[in-house]
């Protein structure tokens, strides 16, 4: 076997973990990943995004989704589950770690019933705990030098580990897996300067879709070498040619979904707009009615990088303003809230949001120590007479402030409205609390069906 740095007998170390007893609180933790990634792709199901992979992927002649084939279903079902960037987050690997592995065992779920009958609720929540594992892992090891060199790792990492996900799924023997691993990898990609249109939720369509891809073409035969993951390998590519780093996994490492946790997003934005939101709204509830109907100077601090996603300082659309942090702090402040509503394109250009805009100052500190994720966002707010600010450790929604079982099913209903599907939320619900040895097939298919009903029926509409 080729020098491979220790990351495939690391992985098949984690592999057999995932299949052998996991924790009661490592399987609530996925249970809630599940649960708030399904929320966020019921939101999605009509956005444009969602709709150009539908058609783009019906055969002329077809009849709708139902022709789709289970890489095609992965596109659709991954571009809907990032549309409102409302899916949960990881800063151990700067990515959204839960959409591409949920979106892809969620479109192999028919061949997973034709292959494995006996699946049960415990083997795909297994499977995907193995999938996110190996995306942060592989995140980890590259560092934020990759994001910083323009790279989208929801998608360059997502794609491998959706891979590892359904693999596991299969029950994929060592050889054919690590093949899907690496036929995975040769289909990485998805650039950040794409942030604020419709491809960034595309790239977990093509991370989920790739994935799918290449665990039906390692079970069909095809091969792969494992020289994808030594020294002039996936790591090297993926870093700019950086010498090639120890491998932070090791065997014990515990399960990344416990420590240190994902984070549950409370606002549909990006997530480096989410300490800055927050700061803003609790400098508002302090304020009079009569200081917030005054003018007001917003300035915000944050650590070294956490600008390097807010793009767009003047959006011209909802979806560039997910990616602004002037819009977001301005929206904060004139509405005291931050929803989806807040990202229609009517929202934007109103003349009050326009004018906090221009009073909104936001600057990022040079200290190469601090943490992205722990270091504080710094929100100072002015107004006539007055001043205020507030440091903002931990956003809403992460493992220290984490969102409620409530708040949760609160999430599900707005999504689901927002995207005019069904918000009966028994079957969703069932997620958080069905015994783990509950066939798969009884829980997700009907979940996976109203997903791809909704989505035709909103091609439809729209043609």
């Amino acid at each position: 076997m080729a020098n491979d740095s220790g990351f495939l007998a690391v992985w098949d170390s984690a592999h057999r973990r995932a299949s052998a007893e996991i924790p009661d609180s490592v399987m609530e933790q996925v249970r809630r990943n599940w649960f708030d990634t399904l929320a966020a792709t019921a939101g999605g199901v009509a956005d444009s995004c969602t709709q150009a992979a539908l058609q783009a992927s019906i055969a002329d002649g077809a009849d709708g989704a139902d022709a789709l084939r289970p890489a095609d279903v992965a596109l659709v079902l991954g571009a809907a589950s990032h549309a409102l960037d409302y899916d949960d987050v990881c800063m151990l690997a700067t990515c959204h770690p839960s959409a591409p592995p949920v979106a892809a065992l969620l479109a192999l779920l028919p061949v997973l019933e034709q292959q494995r009958p006996g699946l049960q609720l415990k083997d795909i929540f297994a499977a995907y705990l193995l999938g996110t594992e190996t995306t942060l892992r592989l995140g980890q090891w590259l560092g934020f030098r990759h994001y910083a060199l323009g790279f989208h790792a929801t998608d360059t990492l997502g794609v491998v580990g959706a891979a590892a996900a359904c693999a596991h799924a299969l029950g994929l023997p060592r050889e054919q897996a690590h093949a899907a691993l690496a036929i995975a990898a040769s289909s990485a990609g998805g650039l950040r300067a794409n942030f604020g249109t419709d491809t960034k939720p595309l790239h977990v369509g093509f991370a989920a879709a790739a994935a799918v891809r290449a665990v039906l073409l390692a079970r069909a035969g095809a091969n792969a070498s494992d020289d994808v993951w030594g020294p002039a390998g996936y790591f090297h590519a993926f870093n700019g040619g950086a010498p090639v780093e120890p491998l932070p996994w090791r065997p014990d490492t515990q399960w990344a979904v416990a420590i240190p946790g994902f984070e549950h997003k409370r606002f549909p934005s990006c997530y480096m707009t989410h300490r800055l939101i927050a700061g803003v709204l609790a400098l508002r509830a302090r304020r009079s009615d009569a200081e917030r109907a005054g003018p007001v100077t917003i300035a915000i601090e944050v650590p070294k990088n956490g600008l390097s996603a807010l793009k767009h300082p003047q959006p011209a659309s909802g979806l560039q303003a997910k990616f602004s942090g002037h819009y977001c702090a301005a929206a904060a402040w004139i509405d005291g809230r931050v929803e989806l509503a807040s990202f229609a394109d009517a929202a934007i250009p109103r003349a009050a949001v326009q004018a906090q805009m221009e009073r909104v100052a936001l600057t990022e500190r040079g200290n190469a120590g601090e943490s992205l994720e722990t270091a504080p966002v710094h929100v100072t707010l002015r107004g006539q007479g007055w001043t205020d600010t507030i440091a903002v450790d931990w956003a809403p929604g992460s493992p220290a402030d984490p969102m409620s079982r409530d708040q949760l099913r609160g999430k599900w209903l707005d999504c689901a409205r927002h995207g005019a599907m069904n918000p009966d939320e028994t079957q969703v619900l069932r997620l958080l609390d069905a015994p783990l040895q509950t066939p798969a097939s009884d829980l997700l298919r009907p979940l996976r069906q109203n997903l791809l009903s909704t989505i035709k029926e909103a091609n439809a509409t729209e043609r």
